[in-house]
């Protein structure tokens, strides 16, 4: 039976909370597992199923992501949460034991895509907080989902080289699905279900156009510098992409219960968020790539950075990110309902162009790279914490899982653009190609560019972060609507 957290039906302990909050951290940090445990399993399965594609089976989850996300956001905001969650959980089962068991590389994608269903968890977990939580308890509580992200991040890459190194690639996704296995008939007998529905006929053509054009502007944006930014093929998907967003927005405006009110979605409490979230979140996209590549590089005569670390090394140099992320999301969440989300963005912001100079400076000394690591932990958490503030304290109730999914969409392309952009700013400084191993060795200016374009776009960030209005005051825990009554009582007067 499902915890009782409505204070009507009685006081509700602190105990009750935290089981149901810990229950949906824990599931929610298989959309970190997903992504970073198979990163070291790549090499292994692509001597397996002999394929040169094999880069294929982690970027077909980040596609399946932005085509589902806004489909279960509007199903989650009509049919409950906690149910779609469930739904999708058993998808993500699915497709993980079709990964771990099948010897067809085609069919290793499907499972991937089935796995893609879980990539939104974390924002229909926000939406799921938001709405069984009791309201004081909200900021807070927030900021600790966070802690998922960071404990995934800690964990994920030692389970995975622990794992891989002793059973080989399919022991990860075996994980997989004994860790969901455990959790999901969990979270489906103790967290509450949330009471919000909107009862609306679903929007199926909307949903099509949405999902069609993001999925092409992601492979657009993911595909651009290696088919080249003139090309036919990119210019042909990015003119498809934009045709398709088009005809959504045209689809909205005319359709009696459009997929998402986009008088919120350009509002001036939603747009400023996204935008300033992914403008930072660029930052933390780009450190994402250049410090394991700085790192995992052996030092070549000539360059300054290089230290040829194993993964297993990288992540030891590296865990204060995600041990100071988990520390820090909830200390985010309380500061926003003390001071004010906005406060707390601009304080990642700041943090991260601090990682941004301090990568710059290719730091070779493991204590040197632990301080980057805990600056960048601190940026992370608050990163994360603001942004479920934010997003809720615009968002009215009947839209909370469509519009942290829309958000969630717009994160994943700016997570893309960060990873392409990069990408090919260093493809600009490759000083050569090691002949055994085929890696790809880059000049320093690989790195100090990269990190100064990220820092150039994080300024930005900062520039509409200040000029926001959204978010100053404390954070409220979802947006206080007026009531009917209220708003009939103000029209009889007038």
């Amino acid at each position: 039976m499902a915890l009782d957290l409505n204070p009507a039906n009685g006081p509700v302990s602190r105990g009750r909370i935290i089981a149901v909050c810990a229950l949906i951290i824990l599931l929610s940090e298989i959309a970190t597992f997903e992504i970073l445990m198979v990163y070291p399993a790549l090499p292994g399965m692509a001597a397996h199923f002999r394929t040169l594609d094999v880069a294929q089976a982690a970027s077909v989850v980040t596609l399946a992501g932005a085509v589902v996300l806004p489909l279960a956001g509007k199903a989650a905001d009509r049919y409950g949460k906690k149910r779609i969650i469930l739904v999708m959980g058993a998808i993500f089962l699915l497709g993980s034991i079709v990964c771990a068991t099948t010897d067809v590389f085609a069919l290793l994608l499907i499972g991937r895509l089935l796995q893609g269903s879980l990539v939104g968890i974390v924002n229909i977990s926000y939406a799921l907080v938001r709405d069984v939580i009791p309201r004081s308890y909200v900021p807070v509580a927030l900021g600790s989902v966070v802690t998922g992200i960071g404990m995934g991040a800690v964990a994920g890459p030692f389970l995975a080289g622990v794992l891989i190194d002793n059973f080989g690639f399919r022991s990860v996704f075996w994980f997989m699905v004994i860790y969901v296995g455990i959790l999901l008939p969990l979270h489906a007998w103790l967290v509450p279900e949330s009471k919000v529905r909107v009862k609306s006929s679903f929007d199926i053509l909307g949903a099509i156009l949405l999902g069609a054009s993001l999925g092409i502007l992601l492979v657009a944006v993911g595909k651009g510098g290696t088919w080249g930014w003139g090309s036919t093929k990119t210019v042909g998907a990015f003119g498809i992409g934009v045709l398709l967003l088009a005809a959504f927005v045209l689809r909205e405006l005319k359709a009696r219960e459009p997929l998402i009110d986009l008088r919120v979605l350009v509002g001036r409490k939603f747009l400023p968020t996204v935008v300033a979230v992914g403008l930072v979140s660029y930052m933390m996209n780009a450190h994402g790539i250049l410090s394991p590549t700085m790192f995992e590089t052996p030092h070549i005569p000539g360059n300054t950075y290089g230290v040829g670390l194993s993964a297993l090394q990288l992540a030891l140099w590296t865990f204060p990110l995600g041990v100071v992320g988990m520390v820090v999301g909830p200390l985010g969440g309380y500061l926003s309902k003390r001071i004010g989300a906005r406060q707390v963005l601009l304080a990642s912001s700041l943090c991260f162009l601090v990682v941004m100079f301090l990568g710059s400076r290719m730091f070779t000394v493991q204590w040197q790279v632990a301080i980057t690591s805990f600056v960048a932990g601190f940026a992370v958490g608050f990163l994360h914490s603001s942004n479920a503030n934010l997003l809720q304290d615009a968002l009215p109730e009947r839209l909370g899982g469509a519009g942290n999914c829309i958000a969630g969409v717009i994160a994943m392309l700016a997570s893309s653009a960060a990873v392409t952009v990069t990408g090919a700013i260093m493809a600009e400084h490759v000083r050569m190609t090691l002949p055994q191993s085929h890696a790809v060795i880059y000049g320093d200016a690989a790195f100090t560019q990269s990190y100064l374009w990220a820092g150039v776009v994080g300024i930005v960030g900062v520039a509409i972060i200040l000029v926001m209005k959204h978010g100053r005051k404390p954070a409220q825990g979802g947006l206080v609507e007026e009531n009917d009554t209220a708003a009939r009582v103000r029209v009889a007067q007038a």
